[in-house]
């Protein structure tokens, strides 16, 4: 009897092929075209299969979140390796973390907000999945601004600092201008720098 010298990779569930094909449909066609039935063809699933796991569109989305999460942890910790000097780091980290939400993984996060204002069943989902990554959101965090996580003002400017890059980079989605994405973070880094000195 022959043995196999390389390790047989596992078979993803049914339910992880139907949300692999939403977290790709999301990232390169945006959320009006994942649609279940475009997932369900993506997916190669039957009917029944997509809405035995997923009984709404809603609940399909928000499956996504997770996945999401972790794509973008992989990307920030490929662009961020260490903190060593705060005065140049925090600048560093904070191009990391804004270079991260500026890629379609992340901005497909963002989308998924956005069509939840109208949507009570998928804000509520929503509402969840992010809890429960709200977890590995300030692990990474914490680690890119290592630095300065001793400072007694620490978890405002990182809580801060985390939605400030939110905010630039939905707006980046219309004025594609990333010098002037630059320009905001360098005078963000200003603001930081000021607060730690105090």
């Amino acid at each position: 009897m022959k043995t196999s010298t390389s390790e047989a990779r596992p078979v993803p569930s049914l339910k992880d092929r139907i949300t692999d094909a939403a977290v790709a449909l999301l990232i390169d066609e945006g959320v009006a075209k994942t649609t279940t039935v475009a997932v369900q063809k993506r997916a190669n699933v039957s009917r029944g299969a997509l809405l035995y796991h997923f009984p709404s569109r809603a609940e399909l989305l928000a499956s996504t979140i997770e996945r999401l999460v972790r794509m973008n942890e992989q990307q920030i910790n490929e662009s961020f390796l260490s903190c060593s000097d705060p005065a140049e780091d925090v600048e560093k980290a904070l191009i990391a973390l804004s270079d991260n939400m500026a890629r379609p993984s992340y901005l497909a996060e963002m989308e998924l907000w956005a069509i939840s204002r109208n949507d009570q069943e998928l804000r509520d989902a929503l509402y969840q999945a992010e809890k429960a990554a709200r977890f590995d959101l300030d692990r990474v965090v914490g680690k890119l601004l290592e630095c300065w996580k001793k400072h007694e003002n620490y978890q405002l400017l990182a809580d801060l600092s985390v939605e400030f890059l939110r905010g630039v980079a939905f707006s980046d989605i219309l004025r594609k201008r990333p010098e002037y994405r630059w320009r905001m973070i360098s005078l963000w880094v200003e603001v930081i720098k000021k607060s730690l000195e105090t």
